[in-house]
């Protein structure tokens, strides 16, 4: 190779440039490859909405409609969970001491009994009827349903080994029932045909009810301070709400409940 040969051979920066100028489309293909894609944000499906009844949205109206739909969906399904799952209650009283004390709170337990019914022994949750336009949700323990018979034999009167309730004619017993149970209560079961005869108010150990088919008999655990079924009578069916199973307050109680996952009930 002569001299003037080498001289015309290209420096790497030259035959590189030479390259490109040949294909200066391929040049500019690989550049835009090189580049970010900007991704297309997607409007909110109520500005879209909007937009197909001739609504113009500008960049504003969209981030307000996009937080709009947001709190609309989350709220929906709030009410869908408080409505058909669970939903929270605190007791303020202490009607049910000492299995739930003043000022508990706890779940309650909706969805499973759409597929089953209530356990007798259990604690409930329903609503109660204290005025004609009023409602409040209360809790106490079920004791009989529709067609059972329910006798208390209170513990003022009769000693320890017999006194309790009796449901058909046998004495509830277990850990749940493990307390003192008084006769009181001035409801006259005898004006809706739940009882016969001379003994009609729960204040009378002799008197035995007949819960109504479609009701519930329920009392609390604190026997002597508990508005329940000796006072007001039965309550309906079409008014549970549930049964609580898992206490969030206060913290030293935290746990689960009334049998659920082995709890005491």
């Amino acid at each position: 190779m002569s001299a003037g040969d080498r001289n015309k051979i290209p420096s790497p920066r030259e035959d590189e440039g030479q390259e490109l100028n040949k294909n200066p489309e391929a040049s500019a293909h690989t550049l835009e490859a090189e580049a970010p894609v900007q991704p297309v944000r997607k409007k909110p499906y109520l500005a879209r909405l909007l937009n197909r009844l001739g609504v113009r949205t500008n960049e504003t109206a969209e981030w307000a409609l996009d937080w709009i739909q947001v709190i609309v969906v989350a709220g929906l399904l709030a009410w869908l969970v408080m409505t058909f799952v669970v939903v929270r209650m605190r007791v303020p009283t202490g009607s049910m001491v000492p299995t739930i004390e003043e000022g508990d709170s706890f779940f309650v337990d909706k969805i499973s009994y759409y597929f089953r019914e209530p356990a007798v022994g259990n604690i409930i949750v329903f609503w109660h009827h204290e005025r004609e336009d009023q409602t409040v949700r209360y809790v106490k323990r079920l004791i009989a349903v529709g067609g059972q018979q329910v006798q208390i034999k209170g513990c003022e009167q009769f000693p320890a080994d017999e006194c309790g309730i009796y449901v058909d004619g046998e004495r509830l017993k277990g850990e749940a029932f493990d307390r003192p149970y008084y006769n009181s209560g001035h409801y006259n079961f005898c004006g809706v045909g739940a009882a016969q005869g001379e003994h009609c108010s729960l204040n009378d150990p002799e008197t035995v009810i007949t819960v109504p088919e479609g009701h519930y008999f329920v009392l609390g655990d604190n026997g002597r301070n508990s508005l329940d079924s000796r006072f007001w009578g039965f309550t309906s069916e079409g008014d549970f709400i549930g049964e609580p199973f898992l206490r969030v307050w206060p913290p030293s109680r935290i746990g689960f409940m009334n049998g659920y996952l082995g709890s005491n009930r």
